[in-house]
């Protein structure tokens, strides 16, 4: 999957709604975790293709906080929506829309949000990546990027089959499947001020 064209498909759909910062949040960036950064590039580079060289602020976890799994018996990702967002919160806040490096990230952004009283898309638009099953069950929905991992696994499956067989397939090194926006209600027009 093209992880960097996943974040620039996100990032062009905040610009044209209006938002001109962005905050990224993330669990930790490493060379062991390529797809996070990979996702975030796409969103700066596509921020600086619009001239904004300084429109993406980024939040990342710590990375012995990783270790644990689950916090307070949450999912890690999003309990650390969560925590990343209320340490957001509480400092100088300019972003109008926040993305979550993965859906469970930014549905613990869209809780936090809520919790604190601060309307989704009104306030900040939110959006994340993967298309998982909880996205669509949210209020507002989650905007996200769909990865089409039914038929990436279904692929693999037939390339595994065909490798028992040789003269059916030739050998494949490597597929690239496109990501998807999936624009839904979690995002929207960007109401802050001129200042």
């Amino acid at each position: 999957l093209n992880n960097v064209s996943a974040g620039a498909m996100l990032a062009e759909h905040l610009y044209q709604l209006g938002h001109r910062k962005i905050a990224f949040f993330s669990t930790p960036l490493d060379r062991f975790t390529m797809a996070r950064s990979q996702r975030l590039e796409g969103v700066r580079r596509q921020m600086e293709a619009h001239g904004i060289s300084d429109g993406v602020e980024v939040i990342v976890a710590d990375r012995q906080e990783e270790d644990t799994g689950h916090l307070n018996g949450m999912p890690y990702e999003y309990s650390m929506g969560r925590q990343l967002t209320a340490k957001y919160l509480s400092g100088k806040c300019g972003a109008t829309a926040m993305i979550g490096v993965n859906d469970m990230t930014a549905l613990g952004i869209l809780a936090e949000l809520q919790s604190r009283g601060y309307s989704v898309p009104k306030d900040f638009s939110v959006c994340g990546f993967d298309n998982i099953f909880p996205a669509g069950l949210t209020t507002p929905e989650l905007t996200t990027i769909e990865h089409h991992l039914k038929a990436r696994c279904m692929a693999a499956t037939d390339m595994l089959i065909d490798r028992e067989n040789p003269s059916r397939m030739p050998m494949v090194n490597k597929i690239e499947y496109t990501p998807q926006l999936m624009i839904r209600g979690s995002t929207g027009i960007c109401c802050a001020k001129d200042e």
